[in-house]
């Protein structure tokens, strides 16, 4: 590749590769999200010199125009490879061909018997409001399977039917998110057996465990911090009555969910766990919906239903200490001779009546005195309720892990960083040229590339009478950095600390909102098409 300048011309070489070993040059780092073939490139502005777009894609495409030259001449020296070794390199062709199609059948089969009516039901509306997918995290996690799946099928289709002198640049990040998705599955069956196969062996042991934890943390304690509450702990004197009303309230709702999981749930806990066990080992038998993942979205459901009383209770607390604190804002600004306009959304002063003075003194006393007792118990079930987001907030930081973890393309940059390049660089390689210019001496690149610089020094130079040193540029893909293979992971973080930044969480118990896990949607990767999203 030649530059013309006023002084005549810059001689730049670079790596010409075999199309078939998927290596390729980019001035940017390449998207390594699913949707490959879709990858619309970032348009650059044009040059008048240089290297832009339109020349990587020149040098991209130059393996490819060299393999058809060279094609017509290849038919001497097939002559000169051995029956035998053409014999096994066609079988081995053959039965790779073979072994794709049946791959490429089961998963068009499963795409037809399980992956649609899986995802009919994971797209189900409850109560004509909700998604069931939005309820659940084992549905959630069933239709991401299901998604998995069904960008496998379409990535094989178009990998099984490439098309002869296509782009490679396109073809190897297909084909590193393809294996990516292939590894991400089977290890999360092969992971997901072993944890299946100690679910079913010690499925009566860990359903103790359970009961234990469950009726000591989740049923006893509270129970307990509620009566402690009940007596004036510390010196703080609650209101009696309204004390009393709590304490009853909440031990109640927490002995009748108690009564469900003793009488109801617990006596099939042990079969229950071993069932979780059946789905995580042989799960991948039914479309690919085993796994640990579907272990780890099972058992954060057993969580939540486990923890229904708490968030109750929970609610029914953030209901009394919202409207206190609505109550106690609106009679302030009584006291202050002003009040809410909500046609303009603002505060306006206004006249009040001594009757009304009076009747918002009486009032504002009253949720005064009781306004400590309501912070109380609302300050039990808020944290109680925080505790149980840090753990959902876990569960889906690990299933998110597993679903979306790039292990062929980290496997690449380490072992070819030629396939997953993150941009371009040039090397400045020292030639000695000599009188007769015969013999070139380079360093830092290879025999080939060493080769080839020879012969064009050679022709350079072949005038030179005195040995001449000369520095020659060679381009390189710079490799991609492990911060853009785990480009999702950032974005995971960012929402994961967005939603739970301690100032939100903080504002949101001082201000009586609900504390709700993040969304599934927020933290999930796209794996259909809006990948440039994360670019």
């Amino acid at each position: 590749m030649m530059h013309r300048e006023a002084t005549g011309y810059n001689i730049v070489y670079y790596h010409r590769h075999p199309a078939s070993s998927l290596r390729f040059y980019s001035i940017d780092a390449p998207n390594l999200g699913v949707d490959a073939f879709n990858d619309v490139a970032t348009p650059m502005s044009r040059q008048r010199s240089g290297i832009n777009q339109d020349v990587v894609k020149q040098l991209n495409v130059a393996s490819i125009i060299n393999a058809a030259v060279l094609k017509p001449s290849s038919t001497s020296s097939v002559l000169n490879v051995t029956h035998s070794g053409s014999t096994i390199n066609h079988t081995t062709k053959t039965i790779t061909i073979q072994m794709s199609t049946l791959l490429f059948k089961a998963l068009s089969m499963s795409q037809s018997t399980f992956s649609r009516p899986a995802q009919s039901i994971c797209n189900t509306h409850v109560l004509s409001k909700f998604l069931l997918k939005d309820m659940s995290l084992s549905v959630q996690q069933m239709d991401v399977r299901v998604e998995q799946l069904a960008i496998l099928w379409r990535q094989m289709a178009a990998l099984r039917f490439r098309k002869e002198g296509g782009r490679v640049e396109i073809y190897s990040k297909e084909y590193t998110s393809f294996f990516n998705t292939v590894w991400l599955i089977l290890n999360d069956i092969t992971i997901g057996y072993a944890f299946g196969n100690f679910l079913c062996e010690n499925h009566e042991v860990l359903a103790t465990i359970l009961k234990e934890f469950v009726e000591d943390i989740l049923i006893l304690w509270p129970q307990r911090a509620l009566c402690w509450l009940d007596s004036w702990p510390a010196g703080l004197k609650l209101n009696t009555e309204l004390s009393s009303f709590y304490s009853g309230t909440f031990v109640d709702l927490v002995n009748v969910w108690g009564g469900v999981l003793r009488h109801i749930i617990f006596p099939y806990l042990s079969n229950t766990i071993y069932i979780f066990g059946l789905v995580s080992s042989f799960g991948a038998l039914i479309g690919g919906m085993g796994g640990m993942t579907m272990s780890i979205a099972l058992f954060y459901d057993m969580f939540v239903f486990f923890t229904l009383h708490i968030y109750v209770c929970y609610v029914i607390a953030v209901v009394a200490f919202e409207k206190a604190l609505w109550g106690l804002g609106s009679l302030w600004r009584l006291f202050r001779g002003k009040r809410f306009n909500v046609l303009r959304n603002r505060t306006d002063s206004w006249e009040y009546d001594t009757d009304q003075l009076l009747f918002g003194t009486i009032l504002f006393t009253l949720l005064a005195f009781l306004f400590p007792t309501v912070l109380a118990y609302y300050a039990l079930f808020a944290l109680l309720r925080l505790s149980m987001i840090l753990t959902q907030a876990s569960l889906e930081i690990q299933l998110a892990f597993m679903n979306h973890f790039p292990l062929f393309a980290l496997v690449l940059r380490l072992k070819d960083p030629w396939r997953v390049p993150g941009g371009m660089y040039f090397d400045f390689v020292e030639v000695i040229v000599h009188a007769d210019a015969n013999e070139v001496a380079s360093g830092g690149e290879d025999e080939s590339n060493s080769n080839e610089a020879s012969r064009r020094s050679r022709r350079q130079f072949e005038y030179t009478k005195d040995p001449v040193t000369t520095l020659i540029p060679v381009m390189k893909n710079q490799p991609v950095t492990f911060q853009r293979i785990f480009f999702q992971y950032t974005r995971l973080w960012s929402q994961l600390a967005s939603h739970y930044h301690p100032f939100r969480l903080l504002k949101s118990l001082l201000l009586g909102r609900l504390l709700v896990p993040i969304p599934g949607s927020e933290i999930r990767y796209d794996k259909i098409g809006n990948h440039s999203k994360e670019s």
